[in-house]
């Protein structure tokens, strides 16, 4: 972060156990036996295997953020698909860790095969009765071989069912299809909110026609994906001005939370 002139920083936990293990040597051996879809589905029903039942242990979060308490955001990656047995306690859980200074709530749909709306309903009315100010990050995941994907229509009865919820489609730009059709549904529902990390510029720019800089929050998924130079790179790159960029970098997201 220092490197980089990066003064603050959203976190959550990382499954390393799953993503370390999504493909495995049986799968690689068995790449001319089996079709490309097949190993799809096989990695990410390897993954979801991994994942465990309950929910993540965010007890590294909580050990960075003590490092340096006035830089770090916590938010809680919290698994939806849990049966009514879980429920209580999962819900027990997230709260307590409201109560530890966590302020957002991750979901990740293509990990846990999560339906929007129909399985966050809970989570969402809970995280708006809690407080209104804490962000639902969705991790936005297209339509693939072993998922149905989001739509623009699934994030827009979601902002429509909690108008006062700040909702953030992460990943946003993954393609400049997915932006234009997000930028064009979306840009009524000015409680939702479109993360960088993951991006291409042209699909940012599009965003940023379409919705306006000032809902564009950067992130950089660092570091499972992208290095964080490169993140930077593309908001730096983006032929619109030096305060729009400030904006996309710091202002939006630290008004926001």
């Amino acid at each position: 972060m220092d490197n980089h002139n990066v003064e603050k920083a959203i976190v959550t936990t990382v499954n390393r156990a799953a993503s370390s293990k999504i493909y495995t040597n049986n799968n690689l051996k068995e790449k001319n036996e089996n079709s490309e879809e097949d190993l799809v589905k096989r990695a990410f029903e390897n993954l979801r295997k991994l994942m465990p039942k309950d929910q993540l242990d965010h007890q590294d979060v909580i050990d960075l953020s003590n490092r340096a308490p006035e830089r770090f955001y916590k938010f809680f990656w919290f698994n939806p698909k849990i049966n009514s047995e879980q429920e209580e306690r999962s819900y027990n859980i997230l709260e307590n860790h409201f109560k530890k200074g966590f302020c957002g709530v991750k979901v990740h749909s293509g990990i846990h095969l999560v339906k929007i709306p129909r399985d966050i309903m809970k989570l969402a009315s809970f995280i708006q009765g809690y407080n209104k100010r804490f962000p639902l990050f969705i991790h936005f995941t297209p339509k693939f071989s072993a998922f149905g994907g989001i739509s623009s229509k699934d994030i827009a009865q979601l902002a429509k069912s909690f108008p006062e919820l700040p909702i953030i489609v992460g990943h946003a730009g993954l393609a400049m299809e997915f932006a234009i059709d997000f930028g064009l549904s979306l840009r009524q529902f000015k409680n939702i909110y479109f993360e960088t990390s993951c991006s291409i510029p042209y699909a940012l720019l599009t965003l940023v026609k379409t919705v306006g800089h000032q809902r564009l929050l950067f992130g950089s998924d660092a570091p499972v994906t992208n290095p964080l130079k490169l993140e930077i790179d593309k908001i730096l790159s983006l032929p619109i001005s030096n305060d729009q960029k400030q904006d996309i970098f710091y202002n939006n997201i630290n008004s926001l939370i």
